[in-house]
C-alpha cells in the first residue's frame, strides 16, 4: 500500500492541499484537490448547533443569506494575538485553533477521498514571520499545531512558505539557479533566497541550500484598506465637519480608520457609536454621508462592500482603470479607480515591502546581481507597481512566475522527504 503525506497551504485569503506519494516520489494531481479554496467560514444564524459553511461556498451562502450569522475571513492573521482567547457562535464556545481545525479537517477530508485512507502525515505552510514579536511567532505557530493535530493529523512539520514555493519552481527547471522567492499573500509578503538544483530534489538535508528567508506582515488586505481609505471613506464623511458649541470640528479619523478592515466593523454596532452617527447626521456638513455610515453598520455591508474593493484591485492587475460599484440601495457608490490613483494610495506599502527587500539582500550580503531568478508567487504578486519595483531591480528577463495561488501547496509536499526521511530510504 503507498504511503502518503499532505502538504497544507493554509492562507489568509485562499487554501490549498497537495498530495505526496512517498512511495512512488511524486505529486498526486487529482481534480478534488486541484486549484484554491478560499478561507472563509459561515456560521447561518441559529440558535441550533450546526456544521458551518466552508470555503467558496461559505461566501456565496452569507450573501444569499443576506449577511446574517457570523462570517469569518482572514482568520490566519488572528494567530499571533494572545487577546484573542473564544468566541461564542450560536451559543457554542470556539477557541480560535478549533475555527482552523473545521477548516483544515475540510482539507484533510477532501484529499482522503483521493488516497483511500486516513492519512496522518502533514507538512503545513507557515510564513517567514507572523509576528515581529518572537513570543507572538511562537504562539501562532503553536496554536496552528494544535489545529492541525484537531483536524486528525498526528505527524505535523512546518516549512517556511516562501520555501515551499522555491521547490515547487525548482520541480520546473532543468539546471542550477540562485532564485530570489517573493511569495504575497493576503496577510503576508515573504522572501527566500535559496540555492535550487533539479538534480538535488527530493534529497532529506537542503539546509545549505536556503541562503536567506524573511518576510513582514504587509500584502493583499492592507491594499485593500488603503483603496477603502483613500477612495471610499470620504463618502462616509471622512474629512466632514460637525458643529460643536459654534466650532467647525473634524470628525475623528478613528471611525474611519476601523471601517478599513471590513471585519472590524462591527464593532461599532454599539449604541455609543451609533448614537455618534445618528448626531453627526444632524449636525455634520455631509449628512448623506453619515446616512451611508449607519447603513454600513446597520446592515452589515462591510464584506460586500471589500469584494467590490478587491474586484477591482485585482482587474487592475491588467487594465488602466476599474469600476468601484455598489449598487446597495442606502450606499450607493458609482467610482472609477485608476491604476494610477491605486499605486499612489498604496506607495507606502510598496515601498514598506521593497524597503524590507532591499534590508534583507543586504544585511544577508547577497547583490541583487548574484540573483539568477526571481520567481513571484500568491495573487498580490501581480499588482503591477509592485511587479514594476522587481523589474527595475533585477531586470524583466529574470522575472518568472505562475501557478500564483498553488505553487506553495506542491512545495509544501515537495518538502516530505525533508521532514520523513525515513519513507525515503
Amino acid at each position: 500500500m503507498d504511503t502518503f503525506i499532505y502538504g497544507i497551504d493554509f492562507g489568509t485569503s485562499n487554501s490549498a492541499v497537495t498530495i505526496w506519494n512517498a512511495t512512488t516520489r511524486s505529486l498526486i494531481r487529482d481534480p478534488r484537490i486541484a486549484g484554491v479554496d478560499a478561507t472563509l467560514l459561515y456560521f447561518p444564524a441559529t440558535t441550533a448547533r450546526t456544521a458551518p459553511v466552508i470555503g467558496n461556498a461559505a461566501k456565496l451562502r452569507y450573501i444569499e443569506d443576506e449577511m446574517r450569522g457570523r462570517f469569518f475571513q482572514a482568520i490566519k492573521t488572528i494567530l499571533p494575538f494572545s487577546s484573542f482567547t473564544e468566541t461564542v457562535i450560536n451559543n457554542q464556545s470556539f477557541q480560535i485553533e478549533e475555527l482552523i481545525a473545521l477548516f483544515l479537517r475540510n482539507l484533510k477530508a477532501r484529499a482522503d477521498a483521493v488516497t483511500g485512507q486516513d492519512v496522518k502525515r502533514v507538512v503545513m505552510g507557515r510564513p517567514a514571520v507572523f509576528s515581529t514579536d518572537p513570543a507572538e511567532d511562537q504562539l501562532a505557530e503553536t496554536r496552528l499545531h494544535r489545529a492541525a493535530v484537531l483536524s486528525g493529523f498526528k505527524e505535523i512539520y512546518f516549512q517556511y512558505e516562501p520555501i515551499a514555493a522555491a521547490f515547487a519552481y525548482e520541480s520546473r527547471i532543468a539546471k542550477p539557479e540562485r532564485v530570489l522567492v517573493g511569495d504575497f499573500g493576503g496577510g503576508t509578503s515573504d522572501f527566500t533566497v535559496v540555492q535550487l538544483d533539479p538534480a538535488r530534489q527530493g534529497l532529506t538535508d537542503r539546509m545549505a541550500d536556503i541562503l536567506a528567508t524573511g518576510g513582514l506582515p504587509i500584502a493583499g488586505n492592507k491594499y485593500d484598506a488603503s483603496t477603502m481609505w483613500h477612495k471610499v471613506t470620504p463618502l462616509f464623511g471622512r474629512g466632514a465637519t460637525y458643529d460643536s458649541w459654534g466650532k467647525q470640528i473634524e470628525v475623528p479619523d478613528s471611525l474611519y480608520r476601523t471601517i478599513c478592515q471590513w471585519d472590524q466593523i462591527v464593532f461599532l454596532r454599539n449604541a455609543k457609536k451609533m448614537d455618534l452617527l445618528w448626531r453627526l447626521t444632524g449636525l455634520s456638513s455631509d449628512p448623506a454621508a453619515f446616512e451611508r455610515f449607519q447603513a454600513l453598520i446597520r446592515e452589515n455591508q462591510g464584506f460586500a462592500l471589500f469584494q467590490v474593493i478587491e474586484a477591482a484591485k485585482i482587474e487592475l492587475t491588467s487594465k488602466i482603470t476599474a469600476p468601484l460599484t455598489f449598487t446597495h440601495p442606502r450606499i450607493p457608490i458609482d467610482l472609477r479607480l485608476t491604476r494610477n490613483e491605486f499605486n499612489q494610495n498604496s506607495a507606502d506599502l510598496t515601498a514598506a515591502i521593497t524597503g524590507y527587500l532591499d534590508t534583507f539582500l543586504a544585511e544577508s550580503n547577497i547583490p541583487p546581481a548574484n540573483i539568477e531568478t526571481v520567481f513571484l508567487t500568491g495573487g498580490t504578486s501581480l499588482l503591477h507597481k509592485l511587479r514594476q519595483e522587481f523589474v527595475t531591480r533585477f531586470g524583466a528577463e529574470r522575472i518568472r512566475d505562475g501557478q500564483e495561488f498553488t505553487s506553495v501547496a506542491d512545495g509544501l509536499a515537495l518538502s516530505a522527504p525533508l521532514f520523513f526521511p525515513e519513507l525515503h530510504e
